[in-house]
């Protein structure tokens, strides 16, 4: 075990590396060349644990620098122009980068930026110990947090189609992944704001993660785990990825958490990693571009190596060390298998090549993560 690990994390490790640009970390090298706030920023997590953690304070910058006066921060940060070549790696770049706040597809505001800038900088600061850059940016954090109050309205953040991570589904309105970290981006500036003795502010951020965790589980619960999003009714899909994130982050209690891990290992464990979600979604709930370019499947049957790596720190935080570890065995042999970290798997497990859209690698999301669990599983 500890030769597959070792050798699965050099590659995750060199990867999360040739994912770095003059801005931080770029989503991937090829066809993501551009910063990706979930891709970019969820790499950092990995990077401060593997002595990058100077390219991870750059990328937090770089978001900062973008962010809008009435707090917004990019989802996007885009270094070449828009355009099929891009995905053939033919690339156009523009001379400064350029802030995206709105998808391109559905032109909705996508709201994971602030929240993900976030957590970036707690995590930041926790692993270098570098106050200087709370101080340095505190203001701009309180002003990200405090854009998602003014457009919850003391509840929870609510999207547009497109919107969320899984981009290439169809949902709106309350959705599990950006309100858990809405919920996270809560705690940890209460963190944030205790390191710099701010007691107000403390008390304030506290008291609305409080308040954001009641509103999940009253929303989003099912009993067994939390539902994918609620819209005009709750919408009881199993959602691997933020079930994930709320055991990691404590928004799951003791009980919530052994129903999710269990639900999880019963439902979407394929044999080497964790599904997407359960059960599939409908057809109809796949954008029209997706279904003409031969990618209906790309989040809604293929597979990706940020569930499974979720799962395995998910199960180690509740004390499940051995299933853990025998989960992070399994994706550590497939990092060794196909040479890399790549983004997305077909289900026989060799990355995704179609004639539109060949899978990424490097890609920064999972290379950091595999980084991150890695440490966190050796703790």
């Amino acid at each position: 075990m500890k030769n597959i690990k070792n050798t699965a994390y050099s590659i995750a490790r060199a990867d999360l590396a040739a994912c770095v640009s003059s801005s931080g970390y770029i989503a991937g090298a090829h066809h993501f060349v551009d910063l990706w706030a979930r891709d970019s920023l969820f790499a950092t997590l990995g990077a401060n644990m593997a002595g990058q953690s100077a390219i991870s304070r750059k990328t937090i910058e770089t978001f900062l620098h973008y962010q809008q006066p009435d707090g917004l921060v990019p989802y996007l940060i885009l270094r070449s122009k828009h355009g099929l070549g891009k995905y053939f790696n033919r690339h156009v770049y523009y001379k400064d980068p350029v802030a995206h706040f709105r998808s391109h597809m559905s032109f909705g505001i996508v709201p994971d930026g602030g929240v993900m800038t976030i957590i970036a900088a707690r995590a930041y600061r926790e692993n270098s110990g570098d106050t200087a850059f709370l101080k340095q940016h505190y203001t701009k954090l309180v002003n990200a947090f405090m854009w998602y109050e003014k457009r919850s309205g003391g509840s929870l953040i609510r999207e547009w189609f497109q919107c969320e991570w899984a981009d290439a589904l169809l949902k709106s309105g309350r959705t599990l992944y950006t309100n858990v970290l809405y919920f996270k981006a809560a705690t940890d500036m209460a963190w944030i704001a205790r390191k710099m003795r701010f007691i107000p502010d403390v008390e304030y951020f506290a008291r609305r993660a409080e308040e954001i965790r009641t509103l999940i589980n009253t929303h989003l619960w099912t009993g067994s785990f939390y539902a994918d999003w609620k819209d005009w009714k709750r919408q009881d899909y199993f959602a691997v990825h933020p079930n994930m994130l709320a055991v990691i982050f404590g928004l799951a209690d003791k009980k919530q958490a052994t129903s999710i891990l269990a639900f999880a290992k019963k439902h979407t464990w394929n044999g080497w990693t964790m599904e997407n979600s359960f059960p599939v979604y409908p057809i109809w709930r796949v954008p029209l571009l997706h279904m003409l370019i031969g990618m209906r499947d790309y989040h809604n049957g293929l597979i990706w190596l940020q569930p499974g790596i979720l799962y395995a720190v998910a199960q180690c935080i509740a004390g499940n060390r051995r299933e853990a570890k025998t989960v992070f065995r399994h994706i550590a042999e497939k990092v060794i298998r196909t040479r890399g970290v790549h983004e997305v798997y077909e289900r026989s497990g060799t990355p995704v090549k179609r004639w539109v859209y060949r899978s990424e690698q490097p890609f920064a999301w999972s290379s950091g993560l595999f980084v991150w669990a890695s440490h966190i599983l050796e703790g």
